[in-house]
């Protein structure tokens, strides 16, 4: 008896738990019409056509579940509702557009409508609760980053002085494809180019971002226990950004997290986030010890940021400083 009093109690609490998700949610996306002052009138708001067939809280899921191939599906209903219309992905509305009028209309004209992000659930529990560029919603603090990105990391002149390092990066990259030559009686042998290309890509990145090499046989001794928790760390940054959609759609699915994705995302975040912070602290030890010139002709991402932190270069409008470099160096990595 005890038992099912349990169940029962535990049921309403998760139906009270959804049918207030529902109703959070669908007032946060619902359109706010206000009487304006000219006239008695309300203004009534323009909304684009939504396909019938919406189950409550998983919206237009079961349509695309059940078609075979998205991609038509989706053709099908821009040609029976127009070149925009709405979907609900969830709990979410989604605005599907296909044509080129419409979208060039959406990011020229109405760019500013269009110009944040959403708040997902790999950007709150991966990316320092969407401190990093690819996530951040427009506002003040995404202006403040992507000016310092523009000016201080991707400027000419600092691309041009990581020039040695990208040479040097393909020159150890061919060695490396000309060793498995000679190792093979300098006879052909097969290459995963895939892989290779790969690895090539993320030294370059580690290389620019804090002067580091983690794939490839050249890595040195000392960095092989930071370089294999590194690799596993991005693969799992990937792996779970391209499954995290179902908490995006159901956003008390992560709350639940039967599957223990959310777990597993903040494992992954607290793994990343120890790199950040090792690379971090080695760069400020390197900065106290740099003077005159050098501080001009620093090598890497992550030396111009603790310069600039150092010279009180960053906006006061920026509170926590680690956390932006910290994000502003992964943002290079896994953005």
């Amino acid at each position: 008896m005890e038992f099912q009093l349990t169940l029962q109690a535990i049921a309403v609490a998760l139906l009270t738990f959804l049918l207030y998700e529902l109703w959070a949610l669908r007032k946060k996306n619902s359109n706010i019409v206000k009487k304006p002052s000219s006239s008695k009138a309300l203004i009534k708001p323009k909304y684009a056509p939504e396909p019938p067939g919406a189950w409550p809280i998983i919206g237009h899921l079961p349509i695309l579940v059940s078609a075979k191939q998205p991609h038509r599906a989706f053709a099908a209903l821009a040609e029976k509702h127009g070149p925009a219309f709405l979907l609900r992905m969830g709990m979410s509305p989604m605005l599907i557009v296909s044509s080129r009028e419409v979208a060039k209309e959406c990011y020229t004209a109405k760019d500013h409508v269009f110009a944040t992000r959403p708040v997902t659930t790999a950007g709150k529990l991966m990316a320092y609760d969407h401190s990093v560029m690819g996530f951040t919603p427009f506002g003040t603090y995404w202006r403040e980053i992507r000016k310092i990105a523009t000016v201080e990391l991707f400027s000419a002149r600092r691309i041009g002085m990581l020039k040695p390092v990208r040479q040097s990066e393909v020159s150890l990259w061919m060695k490396g494809l000309h060793e498995k030559w000679v190792h093979n009686g300098n006879s052909s042998v097969s290459v995963e180019l895939k892989t290779q290309l790969e690895e090539l890509t993320f030294n370059l990145l580690t290389q620019m971002v804090a002067g580091k090499r983690y794939y490839g046989s050249n890595v040195a001794k000392a960095d092989e226990k930071m370089a294999g928790l590194f690799r596993h760390a991005v693969q799992q940054f990937n792996y779970h950004l391209g499954n995290s959609e179902m908490y995006d759609a159901l956003p008390f699915m992560a709350w639940l997290d039967f599957k223990g994705d959310a777990k597993a995302m903040k494992n992954t975040q607290k793994d990343l986030d120890y790199i950040m912070q090792t690379w971090l602290d080695e760069h400020r030890a390197k900065a106290d010890q740099m003077r005159g010139d050098a501080i001009n002709n620093t090598r890497d991402f992550l030396d111009v940021l603790v310069m600039m932190e150092k010279t009180g270069q960053f906006s006061s409008s920026i509170k926590d400083i680690d956390t932006t470099i910290k994000a502003l160096a992964l943002t290079q990595l896994v953005v």
